[in-house]
């Protein structure tokens, strides 16, 4: 079994692959970027790097004993190995219900790490779990232990349309990848 990282940790290997930079590099993107649902906090993004590297999964070129905000990191053999685990780790309801902004974060760094068969099976993936949650929502409200309150209802009803919005979207975005990417899967 695949040990599971700090999803933090994962944000960093995705765009420390995409591009060595620096630990203040790094801050700067979670800064201005809508990658800000991470924290900027050196605090945060150092002791994560520091792990990163102690596992041999990132490694530090330049000059030895510089700052730590100033060393260009890069993702080590075993960082892009567990990098593409993580992307290619099959999509569990937990995911749906739990993590849907990392299934989102997976997906945005998957075209630089996974072949296209694999994003397509993602998307695939990520629509039937999407759909069948929603029909599981869908039972729960006409179930008598259905949320007893208008607006425990309205909030339920804005899950079931954000898991649909999910789902659509998954298919459509299947879609375009499949023709953009000429693949011809049923």
């Amino acid at each position: 079994m695949m040990k599971r990282r700090p999803l933090l940790e994962y944000a960093l290997l995705g765009l420390l692959a995409q591009q060595p930079m620096t630990g203040y590099g790094l801050r700067r993107i979670f800064a201005s970027t809508p990658m800000g649902v991470f924290s900027d906090s050196p605090g945060s993004i150092y002791p994560a790097l520091a792990r990163l590297e102690r596992d041999g999964l990132i490694r530090a070129t330049g000059q030895p004993g510089a700052r730590a905000g100033s060393r260009l990191l890069a993702p080590a053999r075993p960082g892009l190995a567990a990098l593409r685990r993580w992307l290619g780790a099959e999509i569990t309801r937990d995911d749906i219900v739990r993590r849907m902004g990392e299934l989102l974060l997976r997906f945005a760094f998957m075209d630089q790490h996974l072949d296209a068969a694999s994003v397509d099976r993602f998307l695939g993936q990520l629509a039937e779990a999407a759909s069948a949650y929603v029909n599981e929502l869908r039972a729960y409200v006409r179930s008598a232990a259905g949320p007893p309150s208008s607006t425990g209802r309205l909030a339920l009803e804005h899950g079931i349309a954000a898991y649909q919005a999910t789902a659509q979207w998954a298919r459509r975005t299947r879609a375009v990848w499949r023709k953009s990417h000429a693949l011809d899967i049923p």
